[in-house]
């Protein structure tokens, strides 16, 4: 399975240097738009919707995204899962999904969160004493989980304080618990790229750059399965 990683496109993504390969699946980690305003709120979907060259495309909310957040009146008629299914598409907010593939010998399991330890009061933020609660709604079955949060130590390097800004109790419910084939997440622009813990693959998909610009190449993921196990690896 092809699945092909973007996040933090902030409302830009008709602006991306580099255009999408075409895969099984797109995710998109989320800062979907900059501030979460109708006008951008609907424009990013109506254009992943209609992305085409992928089976399913999965995304989830990020800290910018103030509508998924607030849910105004409007936000159900743009994101209606009817609306969305009907394009192959799925929002995932503390929610899961399957995929049966005749290439695995089971159902492939994602999840979704948005939420991220504070920063400037934007949506989404939860005290850092509390996010554990998020993360163990996850099941513990999960073979590709989808946050916006990065986990402490694992590309969430922010230049702005000079240090790891990640969450320590996401990276243990990662590592410890549910331990997934795969996890992307996006927040901290500067951290873009990917590496592996433990076995894990853990992918920072930020399309912008800290200066916003939208030049990161979206990253290609080739999901396989071994002898009943799942394997991530950069394309």
């Amino acid at each position: 399975m092809k699945i092909v990683l973007i996040s933090d496109t902030h409302g830009m993504h008709n602006s991306m240097l580099h255009s999408l390969p075409k895969g099984d699946m797109l995710i998109h980690a989320g800062d979907v738009t900059n501030v979460g305003s109708q006008a951008g709120t609907r424009q990013f979907v109506e254009w992943f919707q209609n992305l085409k060259g992928f089976g399913t495309k999965i995304f989830v909310a990020g800290n910018h995204d103030w509508s998924f957040y607030r849910k105004p009146a409007w936000l159900k008629e743009i994101i209606n899962d009817e609306n969305l299914t009907q394009s192959d598409c799925y929002y995932l907010e503390d929610s899961e999904m399957t995929i049966t593939d005749p290439e695995f010998s089971r159902p492939i399991k994602f999840y979704g969160s948005p939420w991220v330890p504070p920063f400037m009061n934007w949506a989404f933020n939860v005290p850092r004493n509390l996010l554990y609660k998020y993360w163990e709604r996850i099941p513990l079955d999960t073979d590709v989980l989808i946050t916006h949060c990065t986990p402490q130590g694992i590309r969430d390097w922010a230049k702005y304080s000079n240090e790891n800004v990640g969450c320590s109790s996401l990276r243990f419910y990662v590592e410890e618990k549910i331990k997934p084939s795969l996890h992307v997440f996006g927040d901290i622009h500067e951290s873009y790229g990917a590496m592996v813990v433990n076995d894990i693959l853990f992918v920072n998909a930020s399309t912008a750059t800290l200066d916003y610009e939208m030049t990161n190449k979206p990253i290609v993921v080739d999901l396989t399965e071994v002898d009943g196990k799942l394997i991530a690896n950069i394309v």
